[in-house]
């Protein structure tokens, strides 16, 4: 058994409206009739269903041309300053200091550097220098929910042991004007930056919030081109293939499998789902056989912030301990992500103050 913390969740100070990139997007495309419409654009911002998100930098700085370097300078020092903000206000909460922390698990995949957030977090927290580091900048969406997997599988094999999770994104680097094909277009609309962090123990710390009993992994074989970010000189490109967003369903059969091994009559009742696009909530709601008021917290994150990748769950964990739900309530956790692949952990949501008598 593993407990995690409320995460701590820092964004940054560019609010940028869903509006202004769509004006943005329709004002820098080349006159071709082959593009899409300004209407047809339009169209896929409303079906998004997101209003504002956070950028590291103004609109006008994330959209103009550069190279993969200078995006990566100035996104880099600012993801970094978020993610120890987050890993700082997630050990105060818990309770605990620096120096409790046996190891930290890092994901950050759109700004690559070596050494990574891991050994920075060490820098700047003045962490123990044994600690045990774990960092990955491969696993995109899913990062979230997969060092929260890892982290509760170390916490179960090692009791005692305390896990710093952070997880730090500046997806806004993937904005790129030139790309203007429908990937191109529908990703600048979509993703939002920003840091989260919380802490895995085998310890009832002060500010837990969850109660896990059980973590999954899964990759679906043959789904390797489903989402890709690649390098190219003039910055990152994040692209997918058309029948992507329908690969939620390729999980569930898997998920469903693991969720009722031990329970045949499983069900949730709380359910933090990560919000990759409309298309994936819906189809989680779907897989899972669940009220669509379930992932309410999914939606808002979505409409304010858009998809923060791997911080996506953090700041939906963080929503829903704010709203209080029933201690002892099912609760599942899900990630998906690149490759394609998914991570979850199950158990039980953790709000003793409340009793039996918090929402539902």
């Amino acid at each position: 058994m593993a407990y995690v913390t409320r995460p701590s969740i820092v964004v940054p100070a560019f609010e940028i409206a869903t509006s202004a990139i769509v004006s943005d997007i329709i004002d820098s495309l080349p006159p071709d009739p082959q593009l899409p419409s300004s209407a047809v654009i339009k169209r896929w911002a409303r079906n998004l269903k997101i209003d504002t998100r956070r950028f590291v930098t103004p609109l006008e700085v994330v959209a103009k041309t550069g190279t993969v370097t200078e995006r990566n300078n100035h996104a880099l020092p600012a993801m970094y300053r978020m993610a120890t903000t987050a890993a700082h206000d997630a050990l105060k909460a818990a309770g605990l200091d620096h120096t409790d922390v046996d190891c930290v698990i890092t994901s950050h995949s759109t700004t690559p550097a070596t050494p990574g957030l891991d050994v920075h977090l060490v820098n700047k927290l003045d962490l123990r220098p044994d600690v045990m580091r774990m960092p990955a900048t491969q696993l995109g969406c899913v990062g979230g929910a997969h060092a929260l997997s890892w982290a509760v599988r170390l916490v179960e094999a090692m009791p005692g042991l305390r896990v710093l999770v952070v997880i730090g994104e500046a997806l806004s680097t993937v904005y790129r004007r030139e790309k203007n094909d429908p990937a191109g277009i529908l990703y600048r609309m979509l993703f939002g930056d920003g840091a989260g962090a919380c802490v895995v123990s085998s310890s009832d710390l002060p500010n837990a919030c969850l109660e896990v009993h059980g973590s999954w992994q899964q990759v679906v074989p043959n789904t390797v081109d489903s989402y890709t970010l690649e390098v190219e000189p003039t910055g990152l490109h994040f692209t997918s293939e058309k029948w992507a967003p329908d690969g939620v369903n390729h999980l569930m059969g898997p998920l469903w499998e693991w969720l009722h091994k031990t329970d045949p009559d499983w069900a949730p009742e709380v359910v933090i789902a990560h919000p990759g696009g409309p298309r994936i909530l819906e189809d989680a709601t779907k897989g899972l056989g669940c009220s669509p008021e379930l992932l309410r917290h999914s939606w808002e994150s979505l409409r304010t912030r858009g998809n923060l990748g791997g911080v996506a769950v953090l700041d939906i964990l963080a929503r829903t301990a704010a709203s209080g739900p029933r201690h002892g309530s099912r609760t599942l956790l899900l990630g998906i992500g690149p490759g394609l692949t998914g991570a979850a952990v199950e158990g039980r949501w953790h709000n003793p103050t409340a009793g039996h008598g918090g929402a539902a």
